[in-house]
């Protein structure tokens, strides 16, 4: 090869690895543009890309809320779940939910929390001696008290005017977070499951169980999408189980799984498969199956005794009511507890069987706490109570009985 050719061959090689060089370098190259448009949005860019008409008057709050959740970042929008009209905007049913999480529909469908509403809706007469009255769910007076009363927690089943549909997941997700973390964590739940009727809240926090998370996990990450966290648990397990470990299991919407007991503390007819459930799914994840059983099996030793008691009160009561020796302290409209219209021996009764739910309540928490001191001692304390009222009343029954016959042998007359 002569010189010339050689020389002429290395400039286009210099030429070529120039060019090579200064694209690769450059910042007008083909790589920026699509890394910029696949680059993650702020919060402020999803919130400037809604049309005006969506933003005007609404809180702050919630377009932060909706901007920095994964709705956003997925193309989901105001008028994807709350209509078309701005001016009018429906207020979002499960079964809106439903269009996009489909299975998390299906399986709250079938749990008591889609029931909440119509559960305590189901029974709005009774017969209260003799006289059929109202047995209203919502007991708390108007004008302040029902603000505050059962709606409150119930409206997890809430009723959609819209399409009928059974629930609100704002309940639990939040109204425009829609936060998986949220929803996980068991100060969610104690909003309504906590209190002197049900308290699973404070029965789980004085346990075992709860004082181990308080202390060692509250730090935990509870972030993650639903394959993510319970796949998590596989390699770094949550040190203590929390509501959701044993009651929605991998991130179930159907809330009842393991659930051996109705609300009311009678044994479900499935009792058998549902402690299995629990046992294996939850249980054996820290503990013995032996020792899982054991402890289940106390929990239900204190169920059916707390119930036995309470039943045994109630039919010491029918009998006194069916003697006509109940007597209002006031007029009674209605029949509910609650509404603080009936007779004092109603009264003790209804006291005494929140103190029963204290006690299987507290013993399926595992608490101590509250399955004695706050359960079963308190029944006992209100049960003698409640006694003592019972035989009070037929005391005065008989006293006023022997009065009556005394006038009549003494032929005495008003």
């Amino acid at each position: 090869m002569d010189k010339n050719k050689f020389f002429k061959l290395f400039i286009v090689g210099v030429l070529i690895l120039s060019f090579v060089l200064t694209g690769c370098s450059s910042p007008t190259s083909p790589a920026t543009p699509a890394a910029t448009e696949t680059a993650e949005k702020t919060a402020q860019e999803y919130i400037d890309q809604l049309p005006e008409e969506w933003k005007v008057g609404q809180p702050l709050i919630a377009l932060n809320q909706w901007a920095e959740s994964k709705h956003a970042a997925e193309g989901t929008n105001c008028w994807t779940c709350h209509g078309p009209d701005p001016e009018n905007m429906k207020k979002p049913s499960a079964a809106t939910c439903g269009t996009c999480h489909t299975q998390e529909f299906e399986d709250f469908s079938k749990s008591t929390h889609a029931t909440a509403v119509v559960h305590a809706m189901s029974k709005d007469k009774t017969v209260y001696n003799g006289v059929e009255v109202e047995y209203k769910w919502q007991a708390y007076d108007e004008g302040g008290p029902d603000h505050w009363g059962c709606a409150n927690c119930h409206s997890v089943g809430e009723i959609s005017e819209e399409d009928g549909s059974l629930g609100d997941c704002a309940t639990c997700h939040g109204n425009h977070a829609f936060s998986l973390e949220q929803a996980r964590d068991p100060e969610t739940c104690s909003a309504c499951h906590a209190g002197p009727g049900h308290p699973q809240a404070e029965s789980w926090t004085a346990s075992r169980h709860g004082i181990t998370w308080n202390t060692l996990g509250k730090d935990y990450d509870l972030s993650g999408t639903t394959e993510e966290f319970w796949a998590r648990q596989e390699i770094d397990p949550m040190p203590a189980p929390t509501c959701q470990s044993c009651h929605m299991p991998e991130g179930t919407h159907y809330t009842s799984h393991g659930m051996a007991h109705t609300l009311g503390g009678d044994r479900a007819e499935d009792y058998e498969e549902q402690v299995n459930f629990m046992v294996e799914n939850s249980c054996t994840n820290c503990h013995s199956e032996k020792y899982a059983r054991e402890w289940l099996g106390k929990a239900d030793e204190m169920a059916t005794y707390s119930k036995a008691r309470i039943r045994e009160a109630k039919k010491m009561l029918e009998e006194l009511r069916a003697d006509g020796l109940i007597r209002d302290t006031m007029e009674v409209t209605n029949a509910h507890p609650i509404a603080g219209q009936l007779s004092a021996a109603d009264s003790l009764w209804f006291r005494a069987n929140m103190a029963t739910n204290r006690a299987f309540k507290g013993a399926y928490h595992m608490s101590t706490q509250w399955a004695g001191r706050q359960g079963w001692t308190d029944q006992s304390f209100d049960l003698m109570e409640f006694r003592s009222e019972l035989e009070r009343l037929r005391a005065d029954a008989e006293r006023d009985q022997r009065i009556k016959e005394l006038e009549e042998m003494l032929n005495i007359t008003e």
